[in-house]
């Protein structure tokens, strides 16, 4: 049987360095990096990385206001979120990708199961809707 060897060695992120900028998203502030951001997760010796670029855009977890006092829009998973962003506006990238690596690296950065399973199941049913309305999900 072959056991799944997580790498716990190097830092999973790097630091988080973003400017509030003048414009919104849906009714959501917008902030851009002002340093890239990297993310590394390693699974059996090999892994993934991911490297957001400098004066890329997010506005974190896109979150209705009416749930903020559950699920605030940043806070531990802020740079999942970040690199979530960045994935779902990237071609070559499927949005179940860019879901799943969003919950592996929420676990990774320490966010709770009770927090970390509903932001998961949120984007994939919105991705979901996504498919069944424009076949983009």
């Amino acid at each position: 049987m072959k056991m799944l060897v997580v790498s716990e060695q190097t830092p999973v992120f790097t630091s988080l360095h973003i400017e509030e900028i003048d414009g919104s998203l849906n009714g959501r502030q917008l902030y851009a990096l002002d340093k890239p951001l990297e993310m590394r997760l390693g699974f059996n010796g090999g892994g993934v990385k991911v490297k957001v670029p400098e004066n890329a855009l997010t506005d974190f977890a896109s979150v209705p206001r009416i749930l903020w006092p559950l699920c605030p829009p940043n806070g531990k998973w802020s740079r999942a979120a970040v690199v979530h962003d960045y994935l779902c506006g990237t071609k070559g990238c499927s949005r179940f990708l860019a879901d799943s690596l969003f919950r592996e690296a929420m676990y990774r950065l320490g966010v709770p199961v009770w927090r970390r399973v509903p932001m998961y199941y949120a984007v994939r049913l919105y991705s979901i809707f996504l498919w069944c309305v424009g076949g983009q999900g």
